[in-house]
């Protein structure tokens, strides 16, 4: 019995081919981006990864993205702020005299 969700080829072997390929030609690297194209696209190829990209029938205007980490803090800040805060009273008059 075989696993679906298995990959078929080697995940670390593909992961660094896919980083030392980024490494070499990203454009923030001083590479160019469509050699970078080509290169991860013959990486997919060698490794049987992927293919074409479903491309969606309309452009997207927005895209949000949210993390879950970002709303917790937002919710920590959030209840923080409810909170009483401490203060601090300092006695500002003049000790008395002998």
């Amino acid at each position: 019995m075989t696993d679906d969700r298995r990959p078929t080829h080697d995940e670390r072997a593909y992961r660094d081919a896919r980083r030392a390929a980024v490494r070499e030609h990203h454009p923030d690297a001083g590479g160019d981006a469509d050699v970078l194209m080509r290169v991860l696209a013959d990486i997919d190829r060698r490794f049987g990864v992927g293919g074409e990209r479903p491309r969606s029938a309309r452009p997207v205007d927005v895209v949000v993205v949210t993390s879950t980490p970002r709303r917790v803090l937002r919710l920590v800040r959030r209840a923080g702020k409810a909170l009483p805060r401490r203060r601090t009273y300092v006695d500002i008059t003049s000790p008395p005299r002998p």
